[in-house]
C-alpha cells in the first residue's frame, strides 16, 4: 500500500532520478501539482523532524546530507523491511560485490539486510554527487578515529572527495555500530570497543542512572547488580551517542514518526526519562536535547524489565474466591502472583477490591455488593479450568490494569481544562 501510493512514488522519484521535475512527476501520474501538494502535506511535516524539506520544483530533499540519509533509510526499510529490492537504480549484486570484498560477516541476518538497504542509499547519494561534507557532532563523540576499517574504497568511487569517503564511511560505521547492532552482542560490546568515547557522554550516563536511583530507589534493583547495570548503560550509551550525532538541527517529536503510540502517554517512566532529557543542556547536547522524545520511546520499552514503576496507587487489587481444597485456587493465585501491578486481598477486604474471581456464580451476594466498589469487574472461574484458560485470566488482568491507568489520565485532563 505505501510503495503504491502517491506519496511514496513522488518521495522515490525525487531521490533516485538523474534530474526530477514536480512538473514532469505531476504529467507522468495524471496529477496536479496542488493535489500532490496536498496529498504531501504529513509526508513534509515527518520531513521537519530530520530537519529536511521536499523542493517544490523537483522533489528532491533538501537539507544536512546525513540526515537525507538517515530518512531514506528509515523510509525504504519500513516500507519494504526486506521483503524485497527496492531501489531499481541501484544492482542489489553491487552492493553485495562492496560487503563481500569488506569481509563482512553476519550473525543476524536482518543486519545484513539493513547495511545493504543503507548502502545502497549511500549509493544514490553518492552517484549524483550529494556528499557528506563535515560530520562536527562525529568529531565530538570520536575525535578523528574510526568505529571500524573502511567498507567503501576508492575503487567504488573513484570521483567522491578523499574527505567525502572519509565521512561515508565514519556515517555507515556509526549505523553499523549503533542503529544496527543486535541486542544480545550489543549488552556484551561496549560502544567504544574501537575507539574512545568523550568522557562527557558516559558522565551523562551515569547521571542518568543516578537520576533513576533517586526516583526508584529499591525499585532498581539492577543498580547494584554490576553486570546488569553495564547491560543497561551501554544500551544508553548508544541511544544518546547515535542522536547526539544524527538530530542537532531540529526537534523530534514521536507524533509524526509513529502512528500509534497511546502507552507513552500514560506511563510514569516514560514521563520520568523524558523529563531528564528534556532538561540537560541544550547547548552542550543538542541532538540528545533534540531527540528526548525519541529517547525516552526508546528507554521506557527497555527498563521496564529492570526497574519495578508500578506506582502503589495504580495497583489493582484481586480477591480470589475459589473452592477450598480445590487445587484450582492455589493454581490461580500462583499465576496471577506473577503480574507485579496485582495486589491478592484477603476475604475481609471489599472497599478497595477492584476485581472478584469466584466459582460460584452466586457471589458476591446482594447483601455484600454494596460493600464493594460500583465498577468492581467480577470474573466467574470454572474448576475444571486447562492451561489455555490461566494465560486468558492474566490477559484478562493486564487489560484492567490498563483501563485503570487510562481512566486516571482521562481523569487528569479533565481536572486540567475545568
Amino acid at each position: 500500500m505505501v510503495k503504491n501510493s502517491i506519496v511514496f512514488q513522488a518521495f522515490n522519484y525525487g531521490l533516485t532520478s538523474a534530474n526530477p521535475s514536480f512538473e514532469s512527476f505531476s504529467n507522468e501520474h495524471f496529477t496536479s501539482k496542488s493535489t500532490l501538494n496536498r496529498r504531501m502535506s504529513q509526508f513534509r511535516s515527518f520531513l521537519k523532524n530530520f530537519g529536511l524539506k521536499i523542493s517544490n520544483s523537483t522533489l528532491e530533499i533538501k537539507g544536512n546530507e546525513k540526515n537525507i540519509r538517515w530518512m531514506a533509510y528509515y523510509v525504504y526499510w519500513y516500507t519494504y523491511h526486506g521483503q524485497e529490492w527496492p531501489f531499481s537504480l541501484i544492482q542489489e549484486n553491487s552492493i553485495d560485490q562492496i560487503i563481500g570484498r569488506a569481509g563482512l560477516t553476519f550473525d543476524n541476518p536482518i543486519v545484513h539486510f539493513q547495511l545493504k538497504y543503507y548502502l545502497a542509499i549511500s549509493r544514490i547519494r553518492l552517484i549524483k554527487r550529494n556528499y557528506i561534507e563535515e560530520l562536527p557532532y562525529y568529531s565530538d563523540v570520536f575525535g578523528d578515529q574510526n568505529l571500524g576499517e573502511d567498507i567503501l574504497t576508492h575503487e567504488d568511487y573513484p570521483i567522491v572527495p578523499v574527505k567525502a569517503l572519509d565521512n561515508e564511511n565514519k556515517l555507515v560505521n556509526l549505523f553499523r555500530k549503533t542503529a544496527f547492532q543486535p541486542s544480545d552482542t550489543a549488552f556484551e560490546q561496549p560502544i567504544n570497543a574501537n575507539a574512545r568515547i568523550n568522557p562527557k557522554f558516559y558522565a551523562l550516563v551515569y547521571h542518568f542512572i543516578d537520576f533513576l536511583k533517586e526516583h526508584y530507589h529499591d525499585d532498581m534493583t539492577v543498580y547494584h547488580d554490576q553486570r546488569t547495570l553495564k547491560h543497561i548503560m551501554t544500551y544508553v550509551t548508544r541511544d544518546i551517542v547515535f542522536y547526539y550525532i544524527m538530530a542537532p538541527y531540529s526537534l523530534m517529536h514521536l507524533d509524526t514518526m509513529y502512528m500509534s503510540d497511546d502507552e507513552r502517554t500514560y506511563t510514569d517512566l516514560y514521563k520520568d526519562i523524558y523529563t531528564f532529557f528534556s532538561n540537560i543542556d541544550q547547548n552542550e547536547f543538542p541532538g540528545i536535547y533534540n531527540a528526548a522524545e525519541l529517547i525516552s520511546r526508546n528507554l521506557f520499552q527497555v527498563l521496564p524489565s529492570y526497574i519495578s514503576t508500578i506506582r502503589a496507587e495504580d495497583i489493582i487489587k484481586v480477591k480470589v474466591l475459589i473452592d477450598p481444597g480445590n487445587q484450582a485456587a492455589e493454581v490461580v493465585l500462583r499465576n496471577i502472583r506473577t503480574l507485579a501491578f496485582v495486589e491478592i486481598v484477603s476475604n475481609d477486604v471489599f472497599a478497595d477490591v477492584d476485581v472478584l474471581i469466584t466459582s460460584l456464580d452466586v457471589l458476591p451476594l446482594d447483601i455484600e455488593k454494596k460493600k464493594y466498589p460500583a465498577d468492581l469487574k467480577v470474573i466467574s472461574w470454572d474448576i475444571s479450568s486447562v492451561r489455555p484458560d490461566y494465560i486468558w485470566l492474566l490477559i484478562q488482568l493486564n487489560q484492567i490494569y490498563v483501563r485503570k491507568l487510562k481512566n486516571k489520565i482521562e481523569s487528569s485532563k479533565k481536572k486540567k481544562v475545568l
